[in-house]
């Protein structure tokens, strides 16, 4: 007599314990237990050869579930500023002037709610009242005279020509710029705005680029996997984006949020290369246009422009550069598609920043608009913001960086292009 127990099963086979009477029993037990084990093996190994198959057949569509994160940070960029009476974590930069009573920062429109007001690194929540004042109708935050807000003077945002954390000279000659890489040192200066209001934004307002970009489009909608590549300098390699240095909230830079949110959006799958590198031109791009050929993308970022201002590029030799790289792309992959970046712009006050460049650039590039090709228009988006900011509301390092919303700000407005 046999009596047998089960009491699991694994890829292995049956767990079980036995007891027979007999050694030729168990003998055959055995057999059959060893042919039992095998076809489980074989039918697991069967299996995932093809969910491996339906994965590469079908793409993103049996890719794994985005993350709470990656849907928050989508939402929030697929959500732009301009279209929205909503505005998620604004940031400001609390600056005390000689002839000034209150120390203050100003917001993009006049709240009707201020949901929270947070440290840079949201893990400090401020209070109304007791850190900060706001009157109704407002744009102005103000400072209580015992704020836990941190604040800088005009002085210590223009420290000496030679000080620490100083860089470059600032216009007029007479000091030099608040300097420091990285992010978190500015992040810690800023704090961060979430509200609600009824204001229409009333600067330049992103073109959708749809009609240009069809056949990316298409290759989403059909679910398929997306090549994107980017070429750029240090705003797109991720400087100053708080997932980049390694701090919180870990928002990722621009690409990455792109990446994400296309995914999300078309439920489809997106392959992101990114080749920028920090401190490079549009000269550096074309030598490395022949490296993105090779990836035989579907879609192009390239986002030059704030070094080949600072370096005196002309217009003509920066879009004969950016010309050249989308030509040694289309060579090897004649269907590609491009959007090109205007960039933001420097801190104004720097003697390297130049306005006129900035415009020409944006201006040579929109004359390469068209079937295939779409434009990116930071430049005059970020003209607009300046008007009613200023500069450290918006920096990662004081002189050329976006800080988290500034990556916020690229992503929503080369998102808008898919509409």
């Amino acid at each position: 007599m046999e009596v047998v127990v089960v009491i699991g099963h694994s890829c292995r086979g049956m767990l079980y314990m036995e007891y027979t009477t007999t050694t030729t029993e168990r003998t055959v037990n055995r057999v059959h237990l060893v042919r039992t084990i095998s076809a489980l093996c074989v039918g697991f190994s069967l299996a995932a050869l093809l969910i491996g198959s339906l994965r590469e057949a079908l793409g993103a569509s049996v890719r794994d579930q985005p993350t709470k994160m990656e849907r928050t940070q989508a939402d929030s960029v697929l959500r732009p500023f301009w279209m929205s009476f909503h505005v998620d974590r604004e940031p400001v930069l609390f600056v005390r002037t000689s002839d000034a009573k209150a120390i203050t920062a100003r917001l993009l429109f006049s709240p009707t709610h201020i949901i929270s007001v947070r440290s840079g690194n949201g893990c400090i929540t401020y209070d109304e009242g007791r850190d900060y004042r706001w009157k109704q109708g407002s744009n102005i935050l103000t400072l209580t005279p015992n704020s836990r807000i941190p604040f800088r003077t005009w002085t210590q945002l223009h420290p000496a020509i030679g000080a620490a954390q100083s860089y470059g000279d600032a216009i007029g000659g007479k000091s030099s710029l608040l300097f420091v890489e990285g992010g978190a040192f500015f992040q810690s200066l800023q704090v961060t705005v979430t509200y609600d209001h009824k204001e229409q934004w009333a600067g330049v307002v992103p073109r959708p680029g749809a009609t240009h970009l069809k056949r990316s489009i298409a290759i989403l909608r059909a679910h398929k996997s997306l090549k994107l590549v980017v070429l750029g300098d240090s705003i797109s390699e991720g400087y100053c984006a708080s997932g980049f240095f390694g701090g919180k909230p870990y928002q990722p830079p621009y690409p990455i949020l792109v990446k994400e949110a296309l995914q999300i959006k078309y439920g489809a799958r997106v392959v992101l290369k990114n080749f920028s590198v920090a401190g490079m031109t549009s000269k550096w791009g074309v030598s490395m246009a022949s490296a993105v050929a090779r990836e035989t993308p579907d879609l192009v970022i390239i986002a030059f422009g704030m070094n080949d201002a600072s370096a005196r590029v002309s217009s003509k030799t920066y879009i004969q550069n950016i010309s050249s790289i989308m030509a040694a792309v289309r060579q090897k992959n004649p269907e590609a598609d491009f959007i090109l970046v205007a960039t933001m712009t420097a801190n104004p006050e720097w003697t390297k920043t130049n306005p006129a460049l900035y415009a020409e650039y944006r201006y040579c590039l929109s004359q390469l608009v068209g079937s295939g090709v779409a434009l990116a228009d930071i430049t005059s988006l970020w003209w607009n913001m300046l008007q009613l900011k200023t500069f450290v509301d918006l920096t990662g390092n004081g002189i050329n960086h976006p800080n988290d919303f500034g990556h916020m700000v690229y992503a929503q407005v080369i998102l808008c292009l898919f509409r």
